[in-house]
């Protein structure tokens, strides 16, 4: 078949995909609501099994149950679809933000990041099936319920499937102006928890070892760690200290973001952070935390599969450019792994995290077509 004819195929799903969209973001599915996760994971199940996949269904605490669906394929490269289904929006949103559309723009709470993702998957399974292709290799599909809080209660599964598969797609959104992710910067996080001595700020202060001093210090210190040329972000997020306006300040706490495109960049600020000794000797300083995600490297393997999806691209007349950006998925978990990966095949369109949040139909649906392109044997 040729490739002008699946891109002619999923042009004309739009209107099944967008009725499945609909249903996905409507039913909200914050992070933070299991019940809410569980309603939606329920629906997920049904239409995964409408689109020919068998379904085991993961119980978590929590948070959302974790959905894993399979497909057999014609012996070839195994493929693992990586998704989640749970928004950083809190039940109610819809009243503000409901599901609308606007010329080639579809809005709604979740519909980027990342519910368009996974209609996609789930339209491209269905139009590798209509279309009479099969699959290259077997497929799993993977909707995970807390990939926006970090993925704790997922990762463990998340790399172990990434273990039994020769790659790894991962259906975030694309970068807005359309590029698939070829880069994400890891994440992580320290609580940094100093401890002095208290003392009357005007009777007595040389008594007094102050934390928030120490504080003050070593936030200078964290924030230099900062480095524009690679790529390194090092904040202080949230600090506090003290209990009266005429103490001395006993103790103080604070919390750093850092972001880091390189492994080793990530060691050289941890290393840093921990080596830290406050100037005055009565305060002690207590470093808890560390690096949640990875980063995700253009490797050799996850240039392959890149240029692989260029290829695909270039038969459909798709032009496919790759880019880096700050924020983590569940990419990065599988890539460090050393699982080819490659992010951002899921939906097109802007403002992730934000009230104007938003799809473009036609780019996405092109989407659709590449990924039943890259899934389909040859």
């Amino acid at each position: 078949m040729s490739e002008s004819a699946i891109l002619q195929a999923a042009y004309a799903a739009e209107a099944q995909y967008l009725e499945l969209l609909a249903d996905l973001v409507t039913h909200e599915s914050p992070t933070d609501d299991e019940a809410a996760c569980d309603v939606l994971a329920t629906r997920l199940a049904d239409h995964m099994r409408a689109s020919g996949l068998t379904v085991e269904r993961h119980a978590r605490q929590g948070v959302g149950d974790v959905l894993e669906g399979r497909a057999r394929g014609a012996g070839g490269e195994t493929t693992l679809l990586l998704c989640h289904y749970d928004t950083v929006w809190p039940l109610g949103t819809l009243g503000a933000m409901p599901f609308t559309r606007a010329g080639d723009k579809v809005s709604g709470p979740g519909t980027l990041d990342m519910k368009a993702g996974i209609a996609n998957a789930l339209t491209a399974l269905r139009l590798v099936s209509e279309l009479g292709l099969e699959l290259a290799g077997d497929v799993t599909l993977l909707l995970t319920s807390d990939e926006e809080t970090g993925s704790r209660s997922s990762r463990e599964l998340i790399e172990s499937l990434a273990r039994a598969h020769d790659r790894v797609f991962v259906l975030e959104p694309g970068r807005d102006d359309g590029a698939l992710k070829v880069g994400r910067k890891g994440v992580g996080g320290f609580r940094l928890q100093f401890r002095g001595r208290s003392a009357h700020a005007g009777n007595n202060p040389s008594d007094g070892a102050s934390a928030l001093r120490e504080l003050a210090h070593m936030l200078v210190f964290i924030e230099d760690l900062s480095d524009d040329v690679a790529g390194t972000t090092v904040n202080v997020t949230v600090a506090r200290a003290g209990f009266a306006t005429n103490v001395i300040a006993e103790e103080a706490e604070a919390f750093v973001d850092f972001r880091v495109l390189k492994a080793s960049e990530a060691e050289r600020v941890t290393n840093a952070i921990h080596d830290y000794t406050p100037r005055d000797s009565r305060v002690t300083l207590t470093v808890t935390g560390g690096l949640n995600r990875p980063p995700l490297e253009l490797t050799a393997a996850n240039r392959a599969l890149f240029e692989r999806a260029q290829a695909v691209g270039n038969a459909l007349s798709l032009e496919l450019d790759g880019g880096v950006v700050g924020g983590g998925s569940d990419g990065n978990f599988t890539s460090a792994m050393g699982v080819p990966t490659l992010d951002g095949l899921g939906s097109v369109g802007g403002g992730p995290h934000a009230r104007h949040e938003h799809i473009r139909v036609r780019e996405s649906l092109q989407r659709v077509a590449l990924l039943t392109g890259l899934l389909a044997r040859d």
